[in-house]
């Protein structure tokens, strides 16, 4: 849910929709109808006291935005849920914002007696008539709507919605004579103003620690909109991150759970840049509650720099467009056991805006200061998680530390270069133990930088007895559940030609596809899911030099996360030589190297 914030309110919302029995009164199981929910004419804000976080009150307003969602729920007579959150989207408002339509769509409903609820916005989750809500303890200082969790006092003894002559101006009938919804604001604002900044320049988090909690998992009750809101999974601090800087004169929010202090508590308050944390301010409304429906104004002073910050800079150089076929959303920092982030946890998501640096700051740092291997880095795109390593360097505390270059890297690559060597074998295996997690190979040897598979011809006459075909299949694609994406495939490859009898040459011919939902080692002698082409490779090609054919872009679809890519070694051909001449106990080999893969776009 989007809304502009600039205060809370309270906000009425007329329902209205369409819904009507089949003249002969019988309704088709499967049918559905257009609804329609308008909103009327909103209520301000009431401000918390004028004392020390005093609220100037000029006409700040919620708004309904393009997006917003609400859920709605229709009880019978005897006690049975018609409409469980169904949910309706924002189509429609008025020049003054005064009143709003909302759209879903429903089954027709029987005549009965209904009561309805609602809430908004549409919830994460929801338990009967229990809707649950994520505040997050990590906000960036804009209102966010989605968190704006609001609880409509039920309707009793109201009609069916049905279907009629009465049209809103979008020709859906106008039910606002049986529902008529008044929605209460469950979440706590804060406005934070910065009207001086001490600091010596501009900050970039400010952190708020109350002695109760106020963000996690937020549950309320349909049923009962004056009940308190529950909280779980839940923190006491509060971490405001910004995207850009702010300094004097900025102004922030921040949602919250409704808490009230008791007697002598009060509410830490700390300012960073991007070198210095400032020094630690308390405060404490009047009447120490922050209460539902309401706004805590805070006017700021920045105090003067406690320390200097002990600062890890991490760089990201490519966002994933070159590389993986899309922009990551996120990525995410993780620490090995016994190192941890500020705030005691072992990873950081940063939000990606482009390439640039990404900083954690540190007040005390209490984390080993050598080298120290086992991080992880976490690439999330819309169709892709990708997780590589990382070490992390020596550490001075007290400055800035530029530790990691990050590039988001293909989808899949591969240049076997951690691979441990493997001599040619006639088994079939799983290459983890190699230095290839994931990978496994048939009829094949492996060098550090390079990968090959082979076919064996035992003999060519007589129709060629025992041959013995060897194939590899990557591990399956880092593609998130669900997804079904084109990729595009680059590799090189060459096979060397045999001699046989006779001064004769021969080829071997390579398949290249995709294998699906086959988990483990897979013999050479199995076809593959999806061959994408059969060829006969460049001549040459060895451990060692350039491999003579490189392959570009091979366009495949439908790419999953069971998706693994495969190379088999097929069939062999004469390509010169006397037509008597023959192979005896002959090895093929084609060699493999520089596996690129990326998301089609």
């Amino acid at each position: 849910m989007m809304k502009h914030w600039t205060s809370l309110l309270l906000v009425p919302l007329l329902c209205a929709a369409c819904a009507k029995n089949a003249d002969d009164g019988t309704l088709p199981a499967s049918e559905h109808i257009e609804v329609a929910i308008g909103s009327g004419p909103r209520l301000d804000i009431q401000s918390q006291s004028t004392t020390r976080t005093s609220l100037d009150e000029d006409g700040e307003v919620v708004r309904w935005q393009t997006g917003d969602r609400l859920a709605l729920w229709a009880v019978n007579a005897a006690a049975q849920t018609v409409l469980d959150a169904t949910a309706f989207s924002l189509y429609h408002y008025n020049a003054t914002y005064n009143s709003a339509s909302f759209r879903g769509s429903i089954p027709q409903m029987a005549e009965d007696t209904y009561t309805y609820y609602a809430v908004s916005p549409v919830p994460a989750s929801t338990d009967g008539l229990r809707a649950s809500y994520d505040i997050p303890a990590v906000q960036d200082g804009t209102f966010h709507g989605e968190w704006d969790v609001m609880v409509a006092t039920p309707i009793e003894g109201a009609d069916a919605l049905r279907e009629h002559d009465k049209k809103d101006p979008s020709g859906i009938s106008d039910n606002t004579d049986i529902v008529n919804l008044q929605f209460s604001h469950k979440m706590h604002v804060l406005k934070i103003s910065l009207p001086k900044n001490d600091l010596g320049e501009p900050i970039s988090e400010i952190e708020l620690t109350f002695p109760k909690p106020v963000v996690g998992r937020l549950t309320v009750d349909a049923a009962n909109p004056a009940a308190a809101a529950e909280l779980s999974e839940s923190s006491n601090t509060l971490t405001l991150r910004f995207s850009e800087p702010k300094d004097v004169g900025a102004v922030v929010y921040a949602l919250i759970a409704p808490v009230t202090l008791e007697e002598g508590q009060e509410v830490s308050i700390v300012a960073s840049s991007s070198a210095y944390e400032s020094e630690e301010r308390t405060f404490a409304p009047a009447d120490r509650t922050f209460a539902a429906g309401h706004t805590t104004p805070i006017n700021y002073n920045v105090p003067a720099a406690a320390e200097q910050l002990t600062q890890l800079v991490f760089t990201l150089t490519e966002t994933g467009v070159n590389t993986l076929g899309e922009t990551i959303n996120t990525f995410t920092v993780t620490a090995p056991s016994g190192w941890s982030f500020e705030d005691g946890s072992q990873s950081r998501t940063f939000d990606v805006t482009g390439t640039g640096d990404y900083t954690v700051r540190f007040r005390g740092y209490t984390n080993p200061t050598e080298e120290l291997d086992g991080f992880q880095v976490t690439y999330d795109s819309e169709h892709a998680l990708l997780t590589e390593t990382f070490t992390l360097p020596a550490v001075t505390a007290g400055e800035e530390n530029r530790v990691a270059s990050f590039r988001v890297p293909y989808l899949f690559e591969e240049d076997f270069s951690t691979a441990s060597a493997q001599s040619r074998t006639n088994s079939t295996d799983e290459l983890s133990g190699i230095g290839l997690p994931g990978w496994s190979a048939s009829r094949y040897e492996i060098q550090p930088g390079r990968a090959a598979f082979y076919m064996y011809v035992g003999t060519s006459a007589f129709g060629g007895g025992d041959l013995k075909r060897g194939r590899m299949d990557t591990p399956f694609l880092p593609l998130k559940e669900g997804a079904s994406v084109p990729i595009k495939v680059s590799y090189s490859i060459g096979a060397p030609i045999v001699s046989g009898t006779l001064s004769s040459r021969w080829h071997i011919n390579c398949e290249f596809g995709v294998q699906d939902d086959t988990d483990g080692a897979i013999s050479g002698d199995s076809e593959m899911s999806r061959m994408i082409e059969k060829y006969v490779p460049n001549e040459g090609g060895g451990f060692t030099g350039t491999l003579p054919q490189t392959k570009t872009d091979i366009l495949i679809s439908n790419a999953t996360n069971r998706s693994r890519l495969t190379w088999r070694a097929t069939d062999y051909q004469k390509i010169s030589g006397s037509g008597v001449s023959v192979l005896t106990a002959k090895y093929f080999y084609i060699y493999l190297d520089d596996i690129r893969v990326s998301i089609a776009q």
